[in-house]
């Protein structure tokens, strides 16, 4: 019966009535889409714009924005040396996303200085020297911010590609989860770890190197740095604009901080609480200094001597010692050799220490080498004499890159728009790199950043084992069985008038009454006596009946009119065709909610077949779903694509079979 009737529905009150009643279901509606327009935005977001929890993607329209998540996607933390103008409190990406006042002006001034024509043309020039001087560079002394999403990818490739070079005819006639079976033995033969997977994989302490510490090197044969090397190179290779994920380490940062010590302040004539400011430096130095983006590195030849003493005890304490040279002397190696004595004490020792046999099995026979990648001679260094130590660094190859292309400082400035007393102060433009690149791949770079998680997720879990095929297999026998099992014993208990069918019931509705938790122990003995374990039988067996279902069901039967059954007796027609050809037609509606229940069961529980089946070839989309939630927790934004991925097949299916479910849930109603 309605609740208003056709002649007061006119009414104003009727229609306010009304009014609030859509108003509370639209509520209702935007509550339940809400979260999903959450997840599905935080799907496509990244480190940058994640925490954010908001339905729509601020960067789609918002160009500002956009220019940051792309500087995010360069650096793992704000890069507070390529923009000193920036807050000093900005670091975690997190903190700098909720400033968003902050990063609407710091992105529309570097966007701005590209509105110019004559600073768009420098900027270029700019941008396309640093391109052309980075992919020639030193790749050890570089630093990645990489994607961890194509970390797995990049390794894999590597491996299969060793497999490949080491037998092509049979890796040719492997398919390709035997592929990368074969690129998985690799691996684990050389880097003598065993990972299950490439996806185990994320090179974070590669990433992490202190290449700042002045005794810290790359290890000795290693190959998983090594093939990280490899990795950046990739990076640097591959990058369609000017700029890359992969940039020349810069030691400028070092010798800032450096003379920002307290104990620097105070031999500089400072307070230990000094704020060290570009003024200081210029009044040090006795010429100007604007800003500490144009610092002189390394330290001119003509700087005062108080500045020179500590610049001397910054190279030979504090500066990196794999981007010092020695220049060997007779004196100089004659010092070493007494170190190394003093230290190792016998040859036996030496050899323990360093790996190697100590030449002629004498000290007085050791040469001091230029460089070696050894603890000896890296904590020799602080011994050995400035005027012996030749420094390496990024800062110094861009100057001379410079002065080959442009001859002097004056066609450096007159190029580039500076205004530099001293090729020294040169830096390195990666600022002006960023906008060019931005402005030149804006909008492609941020569309693949938006796919690049449904691009691993679908990788991680379609792509490995049989998870797709075990998936549909279980979600099949699970609705065939549900489908069988509870009609034939609704059908039994509602047809043949059992005297204990009320004591079945009770006894099918208590097995409700027990969590999942507290039947899984017992479960998992019954199937493990049964030895059924890692087999589809397990996930299956479990849910064959359902006391809830069976319930329901035989309250839907008891209902259908008696008379059918009994003309149907009367017509001859047997028990089975009965069931088949008169009930089931008539309970379609409710044994779709069944199959419904049965699918969205079997499609998500992820604990049981966790439990029962431990071995990865026998898990499904869930169990592999939960494995990446907690393989990828740094990565959020991924794990949400994920969850986005594995809802689709559930909602299309609750789509698909609405109609039939609303037809259950209103012909009971109207009987």
């Amino acid at each position: 019966m309605a609740v208003l009737l056709k002649v007061e529905r006119g009414t104003f009150k009727a229609r306010v009535f009304l009014a609030l009643v859509y108003a509370v279901l639209s509520l209702g509606g935007l509550t339940m889409v809400w979260p999903f327009l959450v997840m599905f935005a935080s799907s496509l977001t990244g480190p940058y714009d994640y925490h954010r929890f908001s339905p729509v993607l601020r960067a789609l329209w918002d160009r500002n924005d956009r220019f940051m998540r792309y500087v995010a996607s360069c650096y793992p933390r704000f890069p507070a040396d390529v923009y000193p103008e920036a807050p000093a409190h900005w670091g975690s990406w997190l903190v700098v996303a909720r400033d968003r006042e902050g990063c609407r002006g710091l992105a529309a001034a570097q966007l701005a200085a590209l509105a110019c024509p004559d600073t768009r043309e420098q900027w270029q020039r700019m941008a396309a020297d640093y391109a052309e001087f980075n992919r020639g560079y030193d790749i050890s002394n570089s630093v990645c911010a990489f994607d961890a999403r194509d970390v797995a990818g990049f390794v894999r490739q590597s491996f299969e590609d060793k497999a490949r070079q080491a037998d092509p005819a049979a890796f040719a006639r492997m398919s390709r989860s035997a592929r990368q079976e074969a690129a998985l033995a690799q691996l684990n033969r050389e880097w003598l770890i065993r990972y299950d997977s490439f996806f185990g994989i994320r090179m974070i302490a590669q990433q992490r190197a202190p290449l700042h510490h002045a005794g810290w090197d790359y290890p000795a044969d290693d190959p998983k740095s090594d093939l990280y090397q490899n990795f950046k190179r990739m990076y640097r290779d591959r990058a369609a604009g000017p700029m890359s994920r992969t940039v020349p380490f810069e030691s400028r940062p070092l010798w800032l901080r450096h003379l920002k010590r307290p104990d620097v302040q105070e031999r500089l004539g400072f307070t230990p609480d000094h704020a060290f400011t570009p003024a200081d430096y210029a009044r040090l130095a006795g010429h100007p200094c604007q800003t500490f983006a144009h610092l002189p590195f390394p330290l001119p030849a003509d700087a005062p001597d108080s500045l020179r003493c500590v610049w001397e005890d910054f190279v030979r304490q504090a500066y990196p010692r794999r981007l010092l040279r020695l220049t060997p002397t007779r004196e100089l190696e004659r010092d070493y050799q007494a170190y190394v004595r003093e230290i190792c004490k016998n040859p036996a020792d030496y050899a323990r220490l360093t790996g190697r046999e100590l030449p002629g099995g004498s000290f007085a026979a050791l040469s001091l080498p230029e460089y070696e990648n050894s603890t000896l001679w890296r904590n020799f260094i602080p011994r050995a004499p400035y005027a012996s130590l030749k420094l390496l660094s990024a800062e110094q190859a861009w100057q001379c890159f410079l002065l080959s292309r442009y001859v002097s400082l004056d066609g450096v400035n007159s190029a580039y728009g500076w205004n530099l007393k001293r090729i020294e102060e040169a830096r390195l433009p990666l600022r002006e790199a960023l906008a060019v690149t931005f402005r030149q791949r804006g909008w492609r770079d941020f569309m693949a950043s938006m796919l690049a998680n449904y691009r691993m997720v679908g990788e991680y879990l379609f792509l490995r084992g049989q998870a797709f095929g075990n998936t549909l297999l279980l979600v099949a026998l699970a609705i065939v069985a549900t489908l069988t099992v509870n009609p034939l014993a609704a059908y039994a208990l509602s047809r043949f008038g059992m005297r204990a069918a009320e004591k079945i019931l009770l006894f099918l509705l208590a097995t409700m009454a027990f969590p999942a938790a507290v039947t899984a122990i017992p479960g998992f003995l019954l199937i493990r006596d049964l030895g059924l374990l890692n087999t589809f039988a397990a996930l299956v067996l479990p849910t064959l009946a359902n006391g809830m279902s069976i319930f329901i069901l035989k309250g839907f039967f008891d209902g259908l009119p008696r008379e059918l059954y009994e003309a149907a007796a009367i017509d001859g027609a047997k028990e089975w065709q009965i069931f088949l050809r008169i009930t089931l037609p008539m309970t379609t509606p409710i044994l779709a909610v069944n199959a419904l229940h049965a699918f969205v069961h079997a499609y998500n529980s992820w604990e049981w077949a966790l439990l029962v089946c431990q071995r990865p070839s026998r898990w499904t989309l869930a169990v592999w779903m939960y494995q990446m939630s907690q393989q990828f927790g740094d990565q959020p934004w991924a794990v949400m694509a994920g969850f986005v991925l594995v809802s689709i097949p559930t909602a299309l299916v609750f789509i698909a079979c609405q109609k039939i479910i609303l037809r259950g849930i209103v012909l009971p109603s109207m009987k």
